[in-house]
């Protein structure tokens, strides 16, 4: 088995990895990151305040230039150098980090995703098929529109039964019980239509998703029927 948060991308049908409390007999039907430009975005924010560092330390030599001698010019610059650098390098891995290993999976079971605070320590938050009232595939604000339209970027709400147990104690808790969220992922819309044919076989049938088919994003119709029958129909008897 490929360890998941090491797996540079998920291919279909996902059958060699498994996750942290997953069920024996559970299947992964998709598993996924948030998308790469939100990593790029964070890296470009490390990189900022690397050079805010540099410029603050160069205003600073500036100012104090008379007070500095050459040589002590000389021995400060590559510790600058060597701090902001390490900053740098530590700041990148740690974000990387972070979204390598923080991952949207959908089984047969339950929707899940393991989240990542620092590079060590994870929380897992799960919600059992039973428990999805409804879905839908949102964005918020202007730049999370721009890439919905431009990449399919989105953000995948599942709605639970949960918010009418009575049991949440303040506003907070009864909003974070009602609503289960796959932040930022790409293909969203397709995953929602793909998630409520799951949802519609698991209250009718759920003996038939034992060997449905997983989710295959970009394609669909007759390429993912072609695609499913060539490469995987005979091994897996996926069905559709």
């Amino acid at each position: 088995m490929t360890e998941i948060f090491q797996a540079k991308e998920f291919v279909f049908p996902y059958d060699s990895h498994r996750f942290p409390g997953q069920a024996t007999d559970e299947r992964i039907l998709y598993v996924t990151r948030e998308h790469k430009l939100f990593l790029f975005i964070k890296i470009f924010f490390v990189l900022l305040i690397a050079v805010a560092i540099s410029l603050a330390f160069y205003v600073f030599s500036l100012a104090f230039k008379s007070i500095f001698v050459a040589s002590s010019m000389v021995f400060l610059f590559p510790l600058v150098l060597f701090v902001v650098g390490g900053f740098a390098a530590i700041g990148f891995w740690w974000v990387y980090s972070l979204w390598r290993k923080s991952l949207a999976i959908l089984t047969n079971k339950r929707l899940t995703k393991i989240i990542y605070t620092t590079p060590f320590n994870r929380y897992n938050q799960s919600l059992p098929l039973e428990m999805v009232v409804d879905t839908s595939c949102n964005n918020q604000g202007f730049f999370e529109g721009v890439a919905h339209s431009l990449l399919q970027i989105g953000t995948l709400t599942a709605r639970s039964s949960a918010s009418s147990s009575g049991v949440a104690t303040d506003d907070t808790d009864r909003i974070n019980k009602k609503y289960f969220y796959l932040e930022n992922i790409k293909y969203c819309e397709d995953l929602q239509q793909y998630l409520n044919k799951i949802l519609s076989l698991f209250n009718h049938s759920p003996e038939s998703l034992v060997n449905f088919r997983p989710f295959i994003p970009a394609l669909k119709g007759e390429a993912r029927e072609k695609f499913i029958r060539e490469n995987y129909s005979e091994k897996t008897q996926i069905k559709e």
